[in-house]
């Protein structure tokens, strides 16, 4: 990908287990990057039967916010376009939360090796999963090699709240158990636009304490995995397709510039899932992971065998960002 369409974002991390990550860490990401994690973050359900194309239409308007209200500086920093600063109260916070989840997943997938970060609400939607009456819970969870991660993601327009780590705190820490296992990790992490400098940082917090009115996540392994690809899957049959790797199913979605595949194997193994295959569609899909394949050179390829390529380098490089 080109240099002009990677970031590059000051990250600050706090009370992380030694050696894990650097205290003042950097997080590399392209567009590609922030695209992928849109998506993947995304609490929309990808049941095309219950749900219709609700996914593919969370997922177009998420990943259109990058070439409409993200710049690049010359030096790499991410910074909000004229047009993103001009939006109002509301506008503006969805933007943060959007940016916040992006780039919680970009952190949790580069930083602690998470591959299949899931919104907690997607999931719960998707299989009809309660929880207790605390509202205090997790933003997102996945599996890293070390066990499960939990993450609370925050975006904010501004600089960080002094009192923003507590609440962090609190809600990081809402779940006790998924699928009968205490999480390896439990962060909150931010992606604000400190004033003095409107350049986005990130800071990533992971105090030990657990937050009151802890909940256990009752997950199956295959669900888990079927919920994480079947937006994918939704969004390929709403594009238009290409036959330009045919170790990819992928679609092109023209006005947005921007590429979207699955590695065909997975593919066809998700379908037979959602047509009543379930069971050890978690162990088929790690097998194909692990198997490896290498895309094309204008796309990024995922370890979660998804491709995402992105053409916006036009947009964050317009000059429409200086005070």
């Amino acid at each position: 990908m080109p240099y002009r369409n990677r970031f590059t974002a000051a990250c600050h991390t706090m009370a992380f287990p030694a050696g894990l990550i650097s205290p003042n860490a950097v997080l590399e990401f392209t567009t590609d990057d922030l695209a992928h994690a849109l998506f993947a973050t995304g609490r929309a359900p990808g049941d095309e039967v219950r749900h219709g194309w609700a996914s593919v239409w969370e997922f177009v308007h998420r990943v259109s916010l990058i070439p409409a209200y993200v710049r690049r500086t010359d030096g790499g920093a991410l910074v909000k376009s004229a047009l993103a600063r001009e939006l109002d109260r509301s506008e503006k916070v969805t933007l943060s939360y959007s940016l916040g989840q992006a780039l919680t997943g970009i952190f949790c997938e580069r930083k602690l090796g998470v591959t299949h970060l899931l919104h907690m609400d997607r999931y719960a939607s998707r299989w009809a999963v309660t929880f207790a009456a605390t509202r205090k819970r997790a933003d997102l969870f996945g599996l890293a090699a070390d066990g499960w991660v939990v993450a609370e993601a925050k975006g904010r327009s501004n600089g960080m709240e002094a009192d923003l780590p507590n609440t962090l705190v609190a809600q990081k820490r809402s779940v006790k158990s998924i699928a009968g296992e205490r999480p390896w990790l439990a962060l909150g992490c931010v992606a604000a636009f400190p004033p003095h400098r409107y350049e986005l940082s990130i800071t990533a917090v992971d105090p030990d304490e657990e937050g009151p009115e802890p909940i256990d996540v009752d997950l199956d392994l295959d669900r888990y995995m079927l919920t994480y690809y079947e937006p994918f899957l939704a969004a390929i049959a709403a594009g238009t397709p290409e036959v330009q790797d045919e170790r990819y199913l992928t679609s092109r979605f023209g006005m947005l510039n921007l590429r979207v595949g699955l590695r065909r194997e997975i593919a066809a193994r998700v379908r037979q899932a959602s047509q009543g295959e379930l069971s050890g569609l978690y162990d088929s899909v790690a097998e194909l992971l692990d198997a490896g394949v290498e895309p094309d050179e204008a796309a990024t390829a995922f370890p979660d065998g998804t491709l995402v390529a992105t053409d916006w380098t036009d947009d964050i490089s317009l000059n429409d960002w200086r005070f």
